[in-house]
């Protein structure tokens, strides 16, 4: 997919367009303020000069990452996601053709000649592919589920729709022991694609944003409930610093891992979501934990994720630890993104375990 970039695109391109990113979104969102295209017009009153300056900067962010992974994978696995959300919304998604438009214009004007022409294939290609992208928005993917598990999932989707913690839990509690009790074991099984199933909900407008924030607030508190310490390794206590990675918001992902640590015996700190790239370096560099984990469910964030890895790993001397990344963001397309300098690169927390396990880092468990 996407060949003639391996063999057009260089470095010091995306570079220079990362240097000026922030001047040509600007010129982008102006630009449309001013279009007189009936579509573009629509499209500003129905989701307002914020969201539309925040789509252009997440926008940026995603051609960024891309051309640095050279995963071509997560054009269309972006874009689609991205027409879905807003034709759901009764937006006309031909806007997008004008913005495209747009960016290709301001590339050129802040960028050398032989730079923007570079960039500019990947806007050529979205104009090509603008219908296929209409196309494959309007046939949503289907949550994989295991199937002996499918009445667990129903049941508890129609609790978590309805906010009823109490049938919630009573659930969980009824059929953990399929799980042998374990719940993390139960958190991939059934709660992932639950919260996956939610997710997809609101792309598509059958759930709002407030429905979407308490159903995973109640996942989030019925965790908690049913959490428990496994025994402790004999080994040293190490230290995990957890935390999600740029303008994240979403922080069940990384609570959850920072749950399964504890139980492997770990001092955890979490960080949080929302922290800047400085802070978190600090707080790094600070601590000095043994594990440094990272996750991220936005593929915008990708090439935040990597300069954080690399400045890590640039100085062995100020940071010792192992470095682990993970979420939705690195494995939502075909080919998993694989962070450079990162340690381990997963969304299995018993390739994590075993990981750690060979690192030294917890013994064995029963």
């Amino acid at each position: 997919m996407l060949h003639k970039f391996h063999n057009n695109f260089t470095y010091i391109a995306l570079e220079h367009f990362m240097q000026k990113s922030f001047e040509i979104a600007f010129e982008v969102f102006h630009t449309l303020q001013e279009s007189e295209d009936f579509s573009v017009k629509e499209f500003i009153a129905t989701v307002g000069q914020e969201e539309l300056y925040e789509s252009l900067i997440t926008h940026e962010g995603i051609i960024s990452s891309i051309l640095m992974t050279k995963n071509y994978e997560l054009i269309e696995e972006f874009f689609v996601w991205k027409y879905s959300v807003y034709e759901s919304r009764g937006v006309n998604v031909d806007c997008f053709l004008v913005e495209y438009d747009l960016w290709k214009q301001s590339i050129t004007n802040h960028l050398y000649q032989s730079h923007s022409s570079e960039i500019n294939l990947m806007y050529e290609y979205l104009i090509k592919h603008h219908n296929h992208f209409k196309e494959l928005s309007r046939s949503p993917k289907k949550v994989i589920i295991n199937e002996k598990y499918k009445t667990i999932f129903d049941d508890l989707s129609v609790c978590l729709l309805d906010s009823d913690q109490e049938g919630f839990h009573t659930i969980i509690e009824k059929n953990l022991p399929l799980f042998d009790g374990d719940i993390f074991r139960f958190i991939e099984q059934v709660i992932n694609p639950l919260m996956y199933d939610v997710g997809h909900k609101w792309q598509y407008n059958k759930l709002s944003v407030a429905k979407e924030h308490l159903a995973t607030a109640l996942t989030s508190e019925i965790i908690d409930t049913f959490f428990i310490q496994k025994n402790k390794s004999s080994l040293k206590k190490s230290r995990a610093l957890i935390s999600t990675v740029g303008d994240e918001l979403h922080t069940l992902g990384v609570k959850i891992v920072g749950k399964f640590l504890d139980s492997c015996g770990y001092d955890v700190k979490n960080l949080g979501t929302k922290i800047s790239s400085k802070e978190l370096l600090s707080s790094v560099y600070e601590l000095k934990p043994d594990l440094l984990l990272l996750s991220l469910t936005l593929p915008s964030n990708i090439i935040t994720l990597q300069n954080i890895v690399s400045e890590l790993k640039s100085d062995k001397v100020a940071f010792q630890g192992l470095i682990v990344v993970g979420g939705q963001a690195l494995f939502s397309s075909e080919k998993p993104i694989l962070v450079e300098g990162a340690d381990l690169c997963t969304k299995d927390l018993n390739v994590l375990k075993n990981f750690l396990i060979s690192a030294g880092q917890i013994e064995k468990l029963s």
